[in-house]
């Protein structure tokens, strides 16, 4: 930062690296559009209170100690990465090429049952037998996306059914929820002070996270999500943060 005094109204990207779960970095990346980033120095006071006729309540001695460092975090954009953080959780790769499925099911009448597949591209239903092929839209309803089928009729509610097909390929990410007890990153932004010019960066070798609040995916707005974290200073360095 400049030798001199300033006023700071300050943008910036932040950079989150993630460990593994041997405590090892995976390489920093730009996971979303953070608008809020707080660091913060917890403390504790201790006072010595006076208690004599003319001084009652007067502090005699006091001292201030360090007792943790926090920091603060929103975001109104997101990749999966942060959103899995968020619901303690992993972005795993769900890439697959379009190929058959086949299922077994038992048809409940005016019920959905899955067939253990999703983004279903074709949807074919036979009797146990697989003599009789039924007729959608008469004898059932599928619904593709989610892999699911609905007999219509009272002759096929408790029949054994085979179902069979193509799906689609699939692409991009699924979170599995609740699979991570602990989610440590190191934080880096790179940011300017709009008042000057001048970069801001700020670096957080290791923080563990927590989400606070909820994620509501029906919501009338755009959802932030919002973290605070416990920063830990790790071997080899002196102080949680630094600012330069």
């Amino acid at each position: 930062m400049l030798n001199t005094q300033f006023g700071l109204v300050a943008s910036g990207d932040l950079y989150m690296d993630f460990y593994d779960d041997s405590g090892n970095l995976t390489g920093f990346q730009l996971v979303g559009n953070c608008k809020k980033f707080a660091p913060k120095v917890e403390t504790e006071t201790k006072e010595n209170k006076l208690n004599g006729r003319d001084t009652l309540g007067q502090t005699a001695d006091s001292y201030t100690r360090i007792t943790g460092s926090t920091v603060s975090l929103v975001f109104n954009r997101y990749d999966p990465t942060l959103l899995a953080a968020s619901f303690m959780g992993c972005a795993v790769d769900r890439a697959a090429a379009t190929g058959p499925y086949t299922a077994t099911i038992t048809g409940i009448k005016d019920r959905w049952v899955e067939v253990g597949a999703v983004d279903l591209d074709t949807c074919t239903v036979k009797d146990a037998t697989d003599t009789d092929t039924y007729i959608e839209g008469t004898d059932y309803e599928v619904n593709k996306r989610t892999g699911m089928v609905k007999v219509l009729t009272v002759d096929l509610d408790g029949a054994t059914l085979h179902v069979s097909g193509n799906k689609l390929g699939q692409s991009g990410f699924k979170i599995t929820g609740a699979t991570r007890p602990m989610v440590n990153v190191a934080l880096r932004l790179d940011g300017k002070n709009n008042a000057d010019g001048s970069p801001v960066l700020v670096t957080i070798w290791r923080a563990q996270l927590r989400a606070d609040g909820e994620f509501d995916f029906m919501g009338e707005d755009f959802p932030e999500l919002t973290f605070s974290g416990t920063m830990t200073t790790p071997n080899g360095k002196s102080w949680p943060f630094e600012v330069v």
